[in-house]
């Protein structure tokens, strides 16, 4: 529960003991990035990172088309936590609906399926998860 607006839990610099979470039952797992590497974190993980010694670090967030569902419920954890997120979730979800459409439009018209239509047709349609990732926004906004 938040208090007062703020909760040490939320700011970037806070670090856990792994000692704490295991002595928790929190599962902790360690990994070595070398130069080159990638560390992928799963939604709703909690991560951190230390450095040994001197070294250029990158951190970009980047996700599956599939993971719309989990920024969703993020968007709706913060608003309830009174809490901002780091990036427009619906600029997201507009974005790769009006990417979608660019890409089956250009195959219609080619007649010829492409690397863009291949990605964005199993993410379109009844059961695609941009569609159901639209449906879900459009369902929290009628409720406002």
């Amino acid at each position: 529960m938040i208090s007062g607006g703020y909760d040490l839990i939320f700011e970037q610099v806070t670090q856990l003991s792994p000692s704490i979470l295991k002595s928790e039952g929190v599962p902790v797992h360690r990994t070595v990035q070398n130069s080159g590497e990638f560390v992928v974190t799963f939604p709703r993980a909690y991560h951190c990172g230390f450095n040994c010694g001197f070294n250029c670090a990158e951190a970009v967030n980047v996700a599956p088309v599939d993971w719309l569902v989990h920024g969703q419920n993020a968007v709706e954890l913060y608003s309830l936590q009174c809490r901002k997120t780091s990036l427009s979730h619906d600029k997201l979800l507009f974005g790769c609906a009006q990417e979608a459409v660019c890409a089956l439009t250009e195959a219609t018209r080619h007649e010829k399926e492409n690397l863009k239509y291949i990605k964005w047709s199993s993410a379109c349609g009844k059961d695609g998860v941009l569609t159901k990732a639209i449906k879900v926004m459009i369902l929290a906004y009628s409720h406002l």
